[in-house]
């Protein structure tokens, strides 16, 4: 059975509060300075792009630009992801202009009911979409490692371009799920149906992608005003204006020459393999990176981050949402914001769960005093009951923080978004609440002990309430919910009508209404306790296995 002494609570809150970091300042001038030379390098590139010779080939020119040393970092990563996102859009546009083009040659077949030609022209056409499967996945890891970048450690709040991960990601995932190796056709169907069932999946594809990427740049245009007057000297990849005359091999010729200027070219490859010093990413040197990269990639693979779906984080002005969190692997190219983006969505769910811990303690409370007056102390004997059996998702929620903070995914830090102390603190203190006061039912004996345990609990209660309500006033700061927080009210008039089951609401029944409250608080807390901790894998990590 787990236990925790106040003692012990009091040492871990306290070595948790000296981790201040002594080389915190070195290593936010070593990631700044990698941020510094891989955006420099990306935007060299560009700038280097403005100017062609005759034969359309691009000159590398560091002098072109002649401001670019006065240019400081965030002027710099603004207008390279501003270029990036704009060019690529270009891009993709081009690319479903390709598309369309077959597609509606496949539709005249099908509509004229040319049998001999509709086919073959669907499975040109889904040739081409295989032969783009390079590139689009090209563009799709470019615009990754820019969100990569933790630029929140670098920059205060305001105006700052975001990658079009969106946008590729889409067209992406389609690509890839259409024509994986492990995709499969219904062997009961002809193949004139296949085609047409194809086509039809070719043209909803080609409506969603269009209007994403309409909607993007409807959505963009002051972004658009920022570089349109760089972009008209950027050329991308040609291909003939007259789409009729581009046979395959100068539509794959378009897409190798998009993976050369766009992806290879700025250095992405390099990036994502570094072979120099100046573009590996500099690690903390108070974190114990490979622990926490092995803790990540542990529980971002489990089944409890599916309860968090309605819980999106918001950075810099940007909802990531949970698959987005962590659908990728972590490595040493991206630890910094995965753990970052992790530890908020967790002080976002786990501020959740205690904002409910409180407004159903709440609802109990409010019931003894209204409905269960007559049977008082048996009602607050009930609540203590329940707050019994909340010791073990207390311990769950303390054991998860305390094998974060061990494996370096989380650090003290009280201006930070992912700081997750204050939940911690919250967690620690309940359970030194239990620890230090005996709730059980069986020592419960006189109306004396109940009024100084309730003294007790109130008191407690009511702290943990002001604090709380401090945190709740910046949660859509840093949280974004599907749903909205239930109340006292909603909770009460659920335990009164519970499943719309109608209950006699003379004094007799009131201790019913408290017995649906805990019963509901009982399924809670057992419902944190799996999605929060088992769900998530925790009790599969390392630090968990040897925390006795």
């Amino acid at each position: 059975m787990k236990f925790f002494s106040f003692i012990l609570i009091f040492i871990v809150i306290f070595l948790l509060q000296q981790d201040t970091g002594v080389h915190c300042e070195n290593y936010h001038d070593m990631y700044e300075n990698y941020i510094e030379r891989v955006v420099s390098h990306i935007y060299l590139k560009i700038i280097s792009y403005r100017k062609q010779d005759s034969n359309n080939t691009m000159d590398i020119d560091e002098d072109v630009q002649p401001n670019f040393n006065m240019l400081n970092l965030r002027q710099k990563y603004c207008y390279t992801i501003g270029i990036l996102n704009f060019m690529y859009i270009k891009i993709l546009k081009k690319y479903l202009d390709i598309i369309k083009l077959i597609l509606n040659v496949c539709l005249k077949h099908h509509k004229k009911n040319e049998l001999n030609y509709f086919s073959p022209c669907v499975e040109m056409l889904e040739k081409v979409l295989k032969n783009s499967k390079t590139m689009i996945a090209n563009l799709h890891n470019a615009m990754k490692f820019l969100i990569y970048l933790d630029i929140r450690l670098l920059f205060t709040e305001g105006f700052i371009p975001h990658p079009i991960i969106d946008v590729i990601d889409f067209i992406y995932q389609f690509i890839l799920e259409e024509y994986s190796e492990t995709s499969s056709l219904d062997l009961n169907k002809s193949p004139y149906e296949i085609s047409e069932m194809k086509l039809e999946n070719l043209t909803k594809f080609l409506i969603d992608a269009s209007k994403r990427i309409g909607n993007y740049v409807e959505n963009h245009k002051f972004m658009l005003i920022y570089v349109i007057n760089d972009m008209s000297k950027i050329k991308i990849a040609e291909i003939p204006n007259d789409l009729n005359f581009a046979r395959i091999e100068i539509i794959n010729q378009f897409f190798n020459e998009i993976v050369k200027l766009w992806y290879k070219n700025l250095g992405f490859e390099e990036f994502f393999n570094p072979k120099t010093a100046e573009f590996i990413p500099p690690i903390d040197p108070d974190t114990n990176q490979n622990d926490g990269i092995e803790a990540l990639n542990i529980i971002r693979r489990e089944s409890g981050w599916k309860e968090m779906n309605h819980i999106s984080i918001v950075y810099f002005g940007k909802q990531f949402s949970v698959d987005r969190i962590i659908n990728d692997e972590v490595s040493n190219i991206n630890f910094q914001i995965k753990k970052k983006h992790v530890s908020q969505l967790l002080r976002c769910r786990f501020t959740e769960i205690m904002k409910n811990y409180r407004s159903l303690f709440s609802a109990m409370l409010y019931i003894c005093d209204k409905d269960a007056h007559n049977y008082y102390n048996n009602c607050v004997i009930k609540l203590f009951g329940s707050l019994v059996k909340s010791k073990t998702m207390l311990e769950d929620l303390y054991e998860a923080l305390v094998t974060l903070k061990k494996s370096s995914i989380w650090s003290v830090n009280y201006t930070s978004e992912s700081n997750l102390q204050i939940v911690f603190e919250w967690v620690a203190g309940f359970l030194s609440l239990l620890e230090n006061n005996d709730f059980s039912l069986k020592n419960i004996n006189d109306n004396k002990m109940i009024k100084q345990l309730l003294i007790i609990f109130k008191k407690k209660f009511n702290v943990f309430s002001t604090l709380l309500l401090n945190e709740i006033k910046i949660f859509d700061t840093l949280c974004h919910k599907d749903d909205k927080f239930k109340n006292v009210q909603y909770y009460v008039n659920y335990f009164r009508n519970p499943e719309n089951e109608s209950i006699n609401l003379n004094p007799e029944n009131s201790m019913q209404i408290m017995l649906n409250a805990c019963n509901f608080f009982d399924n809670f807390c057992e419902n944190v306790s799996k999605s929060c901790y088992k769900d998530l894998g925790f009790e599969k990590l390392p630090h968990c296995k040897i925390k006795n």
